[in-house]
């Protein structure tokens, strides 16, 4: 979802200059559908056959384009040959999906780079700069006026998780000097914390949502006064939504992955334990 969501600067910039419609996977071209023409599922109707000797182009809805831009990995270059037997003469741009690991540039500010070599009017160093400056996400101003905070422990890759046992130690001394609703958000891939709230958990006021719905995510996450989480894509929905919204990065570079969004503080993998509190202490007491 997170990959997904860093196409939101360039097309929150051209959403008004070009019609865009976006080929790829729930649930993040939901949260972008405001910034398009249309969305796409790729994992319905048929899309694998591109990659086939013979694809499905008949069976593929494309739309009436002039353009067709793709970010995929495509090693052995089947992906192409599929889409040239079924675009004919439509102009193709494809590019890899990410920048080079050693690269010194956001990955946002990438795929807009990239928009931009497509010919789409795009400026990548305003459309990053216009993501850090306003929400790109929702309408209006988030809500805050619940005094909730949310907690994500997960993310699509476990190496980028911190331990269950800094996310307990923070929930047990949740209470010191700080009176907002404590929510602990569980997705598909932590299916270990059943067992942790079970064990350590049952003692402790905390409300549980697991896998919500688009529209009660998004609603949460407006109305949370401060949001905590890995680099991960509801982390990377927070930040879009104007949220309050601490990222922790461990195993992920933040100069290329950092949330984009107004109030976003980032802390590395490095820093000391009691300093991830304090700093964590020190943007509770703005709430």
């Amino acid at each position: 979802m997170g990959d997904t969501l860093l196409l939101a600067p360039a097309l929150y910039q051209i959403a008004d200059k070009a019609k865009v419609v976006l080929l790829g996977r729930k649930p993040g071209i939901d949260f972008l559908k405001p910034l398009l023409l249309d969305c796409l599922d790729y994992e319905k109707g048929g899309w694998h056959t591109l990659f086939f000797e013979q694809p499905h182009c008949k069976d593929l809805l494309f739309p009436n384009v002039d353009r067709v831009i793709c970010f995929l990995s495509d090693p052995s270059g089947s992906l192409n040959k599929g889409l040239r037997k079924c675009l004919k003469n439509i102009p193709l741009f494809s590019f890899p999906p990410f920048p080079q690991r050693q690269e010194k540039i956001h990955v946002a500010a990438y795929l807009a780079s990239c928009l931009k070599k497509s010919g789409l009017p795009i400026n990548p160093e305003k459309a990053i700069d216009e993501a850090q400056r306003r929400p790109l996400l929702g309408e209006g101003k988030p809500w805050r006026s619940e005094h909730i905070i949310v907690l994500h422990p997960g993310s699509g890759s476990k190496k980028k998780n911190y331990s269950p046992e800094f996310w307990l130690s923070l929930i047990k001394n949740k209470n010191r000097g700080i009176s907002h609703k404590w929510i602990l958000l569980l997705g598909p891939a932590e299916d270990k914390w059943d067992q942790i709230i079970s064990k350590d958990l049952s003692e402790i006021e905390i409300d549980i949502i697991h896998s919500p719905h688009k529209d009660k995510l998004l609603s949460l996450l407006k109305k949370a006064s401060l949001y905590l989480g890995h680099d991960s894509g509801i982390t990377h929905l927070a930040a879009m939504l104007g949220t309050r919204t601490i990222c922790l990065f461990k195993n992920s570079d933040s100069l290329q992955w950092a949330p984009l969004g107004p109030d976003v503080t980032i802390i590395s993998y490095d820093t000391p334990l009691q300093v991830i509190y304090k700093k964590i202490k020190d943007e509770l007491s703005k709430v």
